[in-house]
Order: structure tokens, then sequence, then C-alpha cells
């Protein structure tokens, strides 16, 4: 194990155990409810702690850009190396949702809420786009891991713990992804319930990160193929 897999599998476990800062928002007494708002509404500038919200976003985007190019230059597999560049991508969406914060929280604030309704897809600016970048890049990045550390295992094999966590986080990352986006482009009428989606997908994002981490701490071999 080099300093570099030292220093940036560390700092990946941390970014994915306060990539989960939401469960405190009870502690911090916020406004939203949970069941109808995104987690995103609670950086936005109309909410209370909203600075912290954006600096552990910032945080995490930035150790995930960092750990993405590590994966993607280590990777001897072309999956691994692909789920590198598009870890890489939801750490570049993360930090734009930083820069370009929503203004107000859509399921808190009636006029807000009418507002966000009334546009236009095409209308949609910076945050949406970098949202479902994210959301898309995250879902990706999860099936790729989970392909390129499936394939050349025979099955009487055991799984690593990193295949179990994978095993486990790949739908828990991709059904809620699926049931966000198509609630925002299409509508579902999950509006009840969507941010408790949300937050399973968020959750389980986490876990994969303090997985990829720990594999990370382990070396940067974890990235050639099965034997």
């Amino acid at each position: 194990m080099t300093t570099a897999d030292r220093a940036i599998g560390t700092a990946t476990v941390v970014a994915g155990v306060v990539y989960s800062a939401f469960l405190v928002t009870p502690l911090l007494g916020t406004r939203l409810d949970p069941a109808r708002s995104y987690v995103s509404e609670l950086a936005a500038l109309d909410q209370p702690h909203n600075t912290v919200f954006r600096v552990v976003d910032a945080v995490v985007g930035l150790v995930v850009v960092i750990a993405a190019v590590h994966v993607a230059r280590g990777a001897r597999v072309a999956a691994v190396r692909w789920a590198g560049v598009a870890l890489g991508l939801f750490g570049v969406a993360t930090l734009l949702d930083v820069a370009a914060p929503m203004t107000c929280a859509p399921s808190a604030d009636a006029v807000c809420a009418a507002a966000e309704a009334s546009r236009s897809v095409l209308a949609f600016g910076v945050h949406e786009v970098s949202s479902f970048v994210s959301n898309a890049a995250a879902i990706v990045a999860v099936v790729l891991l989970a392909v390129a550390r499936s394939r050349g295992r025979s099955a009487h094999q055991p799984a690593s713990p990193f295949e179990g966590a994978l095993l486990v986080g790949l739908p828990l990352v991709v059904l809620p992804g699926l049931l966000v986006v198509l609630e925002e482009t299409v509508g579902l009428g999950l509006d009840p319930v969507v941010g408790y989606v949300q937050r399973v997908q968020v959750l389980a994002l986490s876990g994969v990160l303090i997985a990829i981490g720990l594999v990370v701490l382990r070396g940067s071999r974890w990235v050639r193929a099965p034997r």
C-alpha cells in the first residue's frame, strides 16, 4: 500500500461517512419534511445551516474526484477505468451543485414550488442539470464496478466484502436513482415519499464510497482482473 493509497482511501471513507450528513438534520431543527424534500434542498440558500451542507458537498465532491482519478489511473480493467470516469463525473457534478445551489426549497415554500412547476424542461438551470448528471453518473459507476468485480470469478468462489457491498448497494443506488430521475422528468406521483426514496439512494452511495475507500486502502492492485 502506497502513501497515496493510504491518504486517498482514508479520505474516501471519511467522504462516504459525511455524505450521509442529512441524518443529523433532526438535531439541527430543519423545517424540511424528509418525506417530500430532496437532500439538496438542505443546501438551498433560504435554509438554515445551508452553509454546512454546501461545505459537506464540496468536500465529498473534491475527494471523489481525486479518488476517481486514482482509480482510473491504476485500473487494469476497462470497466473499472470507466467506473473511475463516472465517479469523477459524479464528483464534478456534486461540486457544480455547490457552486449553483437552489435559491429556495420547493417542498417548504409554495411560491418556490409554483415557480419550479411553471418552468419548462429547457428552462432548467445548472443545479437541475448537475443533479441529474450526478445521479446518472453514480448509477453508471456502481454498475460498472459490480460488473468488473464479478467477471472472471467462478460460481464456487466466495464473494469478497467489496463485492458483497456492491451486491447490496447496486439495487439501492440504481432503483431509487431511476425513480428519482423519472419523478423529476415525467412525474410518477411520488411527491409524498420521494424524499425517502432519494435518501435510500444517498445512504447506499455513502456505503459504496466507504467500500471503495477501504479497498483503496488495501492498495491499487484491487483493480486487476480477477483470476
